[in-house]
């Protein structure tokens, strides 16, 4: 029982990383920002129940998302633990915003205007780039913590975290994108970063899962 019970933060992060995955690959994706308006609206009328079941999944993740990230923010002191609550706040919000974005646009297929439909897709597009300074700042001082400790989170995850902490610096270039791999909501941004924040939470919760849980030990 005891075992479970600290193995808790590692079935937390799988269920996690399971429904954005299916969430992100229930439907194909979205036309890139340099589509018309036109197939966005022909898009959201083909997918619109794949669209709003995606919404449905990661309105859930957030369900797993808080525990593990009060659990990282209990490994830290000082203003490490305000600057990664801040970011793992940042990084629920605006993935809340964005599900209102896609749900509200499959909300009434039928009805859309393009020019309408593309404004508003284009807003939400940018959930990508600037998603990318909230991971930062969650990320980066738990990897600091890792770096400075061996006890209260492993060093490994140090390492883990500048991989992921140097993709979301060089991703912040998706906000001058207009098309392909850089575009805003563009490969880069849902798969590449998306794809490296979930191998990056999967190591965290498992590094919580298991060394020393004392407190206190990494002063940042």
């Amino acid at each position: 029982m005891v075992s479970l019970q600290r193995r808790w933060p590692v079935f937390a992060g799988v269920a996690y990383a399971l429904m954005g995955i299916v969430g992100l690959f229930v439907v194909p994706a979205p036309p890139e920002v340099s589509a018309s308006g036109a197939r966005l609206v022909a898009y959201f009328q083909a997918h619109a129940h794949g669209v709003r079941f995606s919404t449905w999944l990661g309105t859930l993740t957030v369900l797993p998302f808080v525990p593990i990230a009060a659990a990282l923010r209990n490994r830290l002191v000082g203003i490490g633990r305000d600057v990664m609550f801040l970011g793992a706040a940042g990084v629920a919000i605006e993935t809340t915003i964005w599900s209102w974005v896609n749900g509200g646009l499959a909300l009434h297929p039928s009805t859309l205007n393009p020019d309408v439909a593309r404004t508003v897709f284009d807003v939400g597009a940018f959930y990508g780039p600037t998603l990318t300074v909230f991971v930062i700042m969650f990320a980066a001082p738990i990897g600091l913590a890792a770096w400075r400790s061996d006890r209260a989170l492993p060093r490994w995850l140090a390492w883990v975290t500048v991989v992921l902490v140097v993709e979301q610096v060089i991703e912040t270039v998706t906000v001058f994108g207009t098309h392909g791999f850089i575009a805003p909501g563009g490969p880069m941004n849902l798969a590449l970063g998306a794809g490296l924040y979930l191998l990056w939470l999967l190591a965290a919760a498992a590094a919580i899962s298991i060394g020393d849980v004392s407190l206190g030990k990494n002063p940042v």
